[in-house]
């Protein structure tokens, strides 16, 4: 777990907005969903400042079909998943922009890998993240819920 902190810890020039929007804006569109959301051994690692600058509701449907085969390609050799989700810069507003995308990932989840989820581990939570996954929870069922857990730094 420490070596995935320092992943999403790190200061990377790539990390920056500017070049987000860059990298989208040239096409290179693998380069950002391979960072988005790439495997570790039996996890899925999703880092949300990608997926900020990539999300539109016209983007939601691929996003969701990327992250949905990588977590085929762990199952491939594993039996269950595990999440590891860095929500740094993650806000009020980006929450309520992307609800739909929320909601949409969260019940494809629970109807097409019923069981398979081992843990969710939050990275870099803001102060206000228990709001808003008290929130996100109404989407989520109570064993789900019990997988969740809030790293601390």
């Amino acid at each position: 777990m420490e070596q995935l902190n320092e992943i999403f810890l790190e200061n990377n020039e790539d990390n920056s907005s500017e070049k987000i929007i860059e990298k989208i804006q040239k096409g290179e569109l693998n380069d950002i969903l391979t960072k988005l959301c790439f495997i570790n051994k039996n996890a899925i690692i999703i880092n949300y400042i990608y997926f900020k600058y990539l999300a539109t509701d016209q983007t939601y449907s691929y996003i969701l079909m990327y992250i949905t085969k990588t977590i085929d390609n762990i199952l491939l050799n594993n039996s269950n998943f595990i999440v590891h989700l860095n929500v740094k810069k993650i806000t009020l507003s980006d929450i309520d922009k992307h609800k739909i995308f929320i909601q949409n990932l969260s019940l494809y989840l629970n109807e097409n890998y019923p069981d398979k989820l081992l843990k969710c581990y939050v990275h870099n939570a803001p102060f206000v993240f228990a709001q808003i996954l008290n929130i996100i929870s109404s989407f989520i069922d109570k064993e789900t819920q019990k997988k969740i857990e809030l790293v601390k730094k």
